[in-house]
């Protein structure tokens, strides 16, 4: 399965902290709240969250900002990640603790594009040491 959320990723900053708890502020509280506006029109209203352990791909095209020397983004790309886990808690997985396999990468949109990522997912067995090793030689 695999979707498109034409969303600019951004990456999860650290809460902050006051007397009244931990809260998000700035564009990553303001990603979250869009996401949770569209994710059900781009999975449907009727997906139910998967149980089992996945296999997650995730592309990040990231909005390029006017004038850059950098090649690719330079938020790490494990906050990108996370951003994205989270947000789709409860609705394509019941919760990222069961991602136990993830390929993920992060470039530029092309110029004068929105950014957006792409992110497929797929059940599978638990996988064993074995499995791993023999797969990565």
């Amino acid at each position: 399965m695999e979707w498109v959320f034409p969303i600019s990723p951004i990456a999860a900053s650290r809460p902050r902290v006051s007397k009244h708890g931990a809260y998000f502020a700035g564009a990553y509280k303001k990603f979250r709240k869009e996401m949770i506006d569209l994710i059900p029109t781009i999975i449907g209203d009727d997906f139910i969250p998967l149980e089992k352990q996945l296999k997650v791909d995730v592309e990040f095209y990231i909005t390029q900002p006017n004038k850059t020397k950098l090649d690719s983004p330079r938020a790490d790309i494990d906050n990108f990640l996370k951003a994205c886990f989270d947000s789709l808690n409860g609705w394509l997985w019941e919760d990222d603790r069961q991602i136990i396999q993830v390929y993920a990468s992060k470039e530029w949109a092309p110029k004068d594009t929105s950014g957006y990522f792409v992110i497929g997912i797929e059940e599978i067995e638990r996988i064993t040491r074995d499995v791993f090793r023999k797969n990565r030689d």
